[in-house]
C-alpha cells in the first residue's frame, strides 16, 4: 500500500492498559450486555461511521475507573503506604508529576495514620488523582485498546456481539441516523479514512488475515488491499473502527457478505 503515514509516536501507560485488557476480556461474556446499556447513546454513534473514540474504548470504560479502584483499595489495605504506592505508578504511568511532598511512614509513631501528618499528605495525593481522573482513565484505556486491537479473535467476538445490539436498537438508529441505514434496516457502507486504513494495514502487517499473501507490495506487487469488516454489515455488523481486517482481492471476495471469517495468526517476534 502506497502513502501510507508515519504513526505518531506518544505516551501509553501500557503496564494499566493490559491489566485493564485482560481483565475486560476475561469478564466479556458476564459484562458485555451492561456495559452496551451502560453506553448505549455512545456506541450508536461510534457504530454509523468510523470514529477514533471505538464501541470498544466505550466497553472499556465499563471498567476503568481511577477514583473508584483507589476508594477500593483503601477499603481493602489497612496501609496507607501501599494505596501511596499504587497511586505513585499510576501517576508515573499517566506522566503526571504531582510535585508533592511524599509522607514519612517510616517514622510516623502512628501505625494506622488517622490523624496524623502522613494522612494529610496522602489526602492531597489522592485529590490530585481525582482532580485528574478523566485524564488518567482516558490514557489507560486508550493504552488498553492498543491492545485489544491486536487480538481479531476477541474483535471477531465483541463484533457478533455488538452485531445482536445493533440489531435490537435499529428503530433507534435509523430515527438518530437516517441517512445512515438501509432500506434493508442495515448500517450503511462508509468510505474508510486514512487513519483506519493505516492502523489496520500496521496492525495485520501487510498481510491478508486470511490466505496471509503479501499485500505491502515489496515483494509482489499483484494483490490488491481490501479492507474487510469482520462482521459485515449484511449480518448487522457496523462501520466501527475495531471492525476492520486487512484481505486480498480473492479473500475478500470468497467471503462472501454473511461469513464472519478471521484469523488469530500473528507473527511472534520469536518462534518457539
Amino acid at each position: 500500500m502506497s502513502g501510507l503515514g508515519k504513526l505518531k509516536e506518544e505516551h501509553l501507560a501500557l503496564s494499566s492498559g493490559i491489566g485493564l485488557a485482560g481483565f475486560a476480556i476475561s469478564n466479556f461474556y458476564e459484562s458485555i450486555e451492561m456495559a452496551f446499556a451502560e453506553f448505549e447513546d455512545e456506541i450508536i454513534d461510534s457504530i454509523v461511521k468510523p470514529n477514533k473514540t471505538s464501541a470498544i474504548h466505550w466497553y472499556l470504560s465499563h471498567f476503568q475507573d481511577i477514583s473508584r479502584q483507589i476508594h477500593d483499595l483503601r477499603d481493602v489495605e489497612d496501609r496507607l503506604e501501599y494505596c501511596l504506592d499504587f497511586i505513585v505508578r499510576i501517576l508515573k504511568e499517566a506522566n503526571l508529576d504531582p510535585k508533592l511532598p511524599v509522607p514519612d511512614f517510616d517514622n510516623c509513631t502512628e501505625d494506622w495514620h488517622e490523624e496524623c501528618e502522613c494522612k494529610e499528605m496522602f489526602d492531597k495525593w489522592e485529590r490530585y488523582v481525582n482532580h485528574n481522573a478523566g485524564e488518567i482513565d482516558d490514557l489507560i484505556i486508550h493504552s488498553a485498546f492498543q491492545v485489544i486491537f491486536l487480538d481479531r479473535k476477541f474483535l471477531h467476538d465483541f463484533h457478533l456481539a455488538l452485531s445482536e445490539f445493533i440489531k435490537y436498537n435499529m428503530s433507534d438508529i435509523q430515527k438518530k441516523y437516517p441517512d445512515c441505514v438501509t432500506s434493508k434496516g442495515r448500517i450503511n457502507r462508509f468510505y474508510f479514512p486514512k487513519w483506519l486504513t493505516n492502523a489496520v494495514f500496521y496492525r495485520d502487517k501487510g498481510t491478508c488475515t486470511i490466505c496471509r499473501c503479501d499485500l505491502s507490495n515489496l515483494i509482489r506487487s499483484q494483490n490488491t488491499v481490501h479492507i474487510d469488516h469482520i462482521v459485515p454489515l449484511d449480518v448487522f455488523g457496523s462501520n466501527d473502527a475495531s471492525n476492520f481486517q486487512l484481505l486480498c482481492e480473492a479473500c475478500n471476495t470468497s467471503k462472501g457478505a454473511r461469513a464472519t471469517t478471521t484469523s488469530s495468526i500473528n507473527v511472534p517476534f520469536w518462534n518457539h
